[in-house]
């Protein structure tokens, strides 16, 4: 069973790495270290026990705490003493009256019925104690103890406060998981894929959506994105969003334009990253999954429910972590479609972060190099690297590489879709593997649809409005993929609406935001440019290793303070 300490450690490297971008200086990093241990150890992972009073005592009681080995006490009118050698006979207690040793005189008066704490190093004497309570007056001159057990008006009996200790130690990794949190909220837009962020307007209110063409950090990068808009009523008459510029960023927007996609009530339909339309539905879940290690990760993987596969793995012959998806192939189908729902990772943002922070100085002119490059070479780096996820088909000759998903940013997961020619496939299973750079995506859903598309009609909507916040309308330069774009800076965005053309057909619709550009990080990157370093990223699958090195870094770090939180509980919680 996975103790709280372990998901303590899960989590901690997610926390810490921040902090080691964050305060590069030693002296930093140790003050910011101290002040977490600080936290942990003074409010967190607390014991508490509880009396079990009990306002009788009975001599089959009495008999079963002696054979448990507990540590009698005897609270008296004009003293409290230890009792040791006890035994009843018959309905007699006798024993030998003693000076309380010192590990049990901590808690003779706990203030109850509160909940009462105690310190790891007290765990075995407190758990222990028994406490008898008389009225009866004793000489303390006599050692021989006799008394009737219907003498004694109060029995407690010290245990664990087992709901106490356990809702204090989930409530302290809670605590300890929201700290870290708050870290990684600190420099959220420092992390992040921001990328132009789209505001979609329900109900009066613009809830965040998602971000667009991920990745596409200098011109030659310049890719149209297809972003599903599922949130609107098929049934909707007025469609309204924004698109809102990054902190720290800038953003070069060629295109915007609505879809509107017809297709059968009962399908979904969604676009590849060609601008393909695809439709599907009653997604195959894989008959298995596997991983280096062996893992199924079946259930993890079966429904969309943020419960993701990490590909947190072993490192493959190239250096990267995979799944391998097994599924059941219907006779005289020769192409598929395989439906994924995921993300970037936040891991993946970091080191990211962590990456940029080596060109130093020289950021600025390497990004004017990139702007001149060969964006094809540019995109056999990223899939050499393999950032974005790789798709690879099993065929009699081997691996078979199929297409990729693109970087899509880790601010929303997305439902991403793929065809895949499975006429080469005789087999009755159909094995796919996906392949990516260290804890780069998170895996929510991976199904396939094998079933032959249905017609659908798609339209492009003419929007009523297209203004910046400036005022100037951009309807103009968004209509056409070209050499024309509005540059978002600062706070600016750019505000859409459009009507919905009434239909008397009975097909559904779905909604698509189709839009291409790139953009630009503005954040300042400072310090000497580490040339050693970025030659090594010139080798293939050097991200995933880079990656690796710093989850390892982050987790040797984490595992002083969940040692340092194990070592301030007293009991592991059941």
């Amino acid at each position: 069973m996975t103790t709280l300490h372990q998901k303590l450690s899960g989590i901690a490297p997610m926390i810490f790495f921040p902090l080691l971008i964050i305060f590069r200086k030693r002296r930093y990093v140790i003050y910011a270290c101290a002040f977490l241990g600080i936290m942990l150890l003074s409010g967190c992972y607390l014991n508490f026990f509880r009396a079990n009073t009990q306002p009788s005592i009975d001599a089959s009681t009495m008999t079963r705490l002696k054979s448990e080995n507990k540590y009698f006490i005897i609270h008296f009118q004009n003293s409290t003493n230890g009792l040791e050698d006890a035994f009843v006979n018959g309905d007699t207690l006798h024993g030998k009256l003693v000076p309380i040793a010192p590990e049990h005189l901590k808690y003779l008066h706990p203030d109850l019925p509160k909940r009462t704490r105690f310190k790891k190093v007290d765990k075995k004497a407190v758990l222990m104690e028994v406490h008898l309570y008389t009225n009866d007056k004793i000489n303390i001159q006599d050692t021989f103890y006799t008394a009737s057990l219907a003498s004694f008006d109060k029995l407690d009996v010290y245990e664990l406060n087992k709901s106490a200790t356990n809702a204090n130690h989930i409530i302290s990794t809670v605590g300890f998981a929201y700290a870290g949190l708050t870290v990684l909220s600190f420099i959220f837009l420092l992390v992040a894929c921001n990328c132009p962020q789209v505001y979609v307007e329900s109900n009066g209110n613009y809830d965040f959506k998602s971000g667009l063409y991920s990745g596409a950090v200098y011109s030659t990068l310049e890719r149209m994105d297809y972003l599903p808009l599922n949130t609107i009523s098929p049934a909707a008459k007025n469609i309204s969003f924004k698109i809102a510029n990054a902190k720290n960023e800038e953003q070069f927007i060629n295109k915007v334009e609505l879809l509107q996609v017809k297709h059968q009530p009962g399908k979904k339909v969604l676009a590849d990253r060609h601008g393909h339309f695809f439709s599907y539905s009653n997604l195959m879940s894989p008959v298995s999954t596997s991983s280096r290690e062996n893992r199924d990760v079946q259930n993890v993987i079966s429904k969309v429910d943020e419960s993701y596969y990490s590909f947190d793995n072993t490192s493959n012959k190239n250096g990267l972590s995979d799944i391998i998806l097994t599924f059941d192939k219907p006779e005289n189908v020769n192409k598929a479609k395989l439906v994924i729902h995921a993300r970037n990772s936040y891991w993946g943002g970091l080191v990211h972060k962590e990456f940029l922070q080596l060109f130093g100085d020289g950021y600025e002119r390497w990004r004017e190099r990139q702007e001149k490059a060969d964006p094809k070479k540019l995109e056999q780096w990223q899939m050499e690297q393999a950032l974005p996820v790789m798709v690879y088909l099993k065929t009699p000759k081997g691996w078979k590489f199929v297409d990729y998903f693109p970087l899509i940013g880790n601010t929303a997961s997305r439902d991403m879709i793929m065809s895949i020619n499975t006429a080469e496939i005789n087999a009755e299973k159909i094995e796919l593997k996906l392949e990516t750079a260290f804890r780069f995506w998170d895996l929510d859903f991976a199904g396939m649809d094998f079933r032959v598309d249905k017609h659908f009609e798609t339209t492009v909507l003419k929007p009523d409005i297209a203004r910046s916040l400036d005022g100037v309308d951009q309807n103009i330069v968004l209509a056409d993929n070209d050499d024309q774009y509005t540059h978002l800076t600062g706070e600016n965005t750019i505000s859409f609406t459009y009507k919905v053309p009434a239909s008397n057909t009975i097909e559904s619709s779905s909604y698509f935001l189709v839009s291409g550009g790139y953009y630009h990080n503005l954040e300042p990157i400072t310090g000497k440019t580490q040339i050693v370093e970025l030659m090594k990223f010139r080798k293939k699958g050097a991200f995933s290793k880079y990656s690796r090195e710093k989850y390892q870094q982050a987790e040797e770090m984490s595992a002083v303070f969940s040692s340092s939180a194990a070592g301030s509980s007293t009991v592991k919680p059941n």
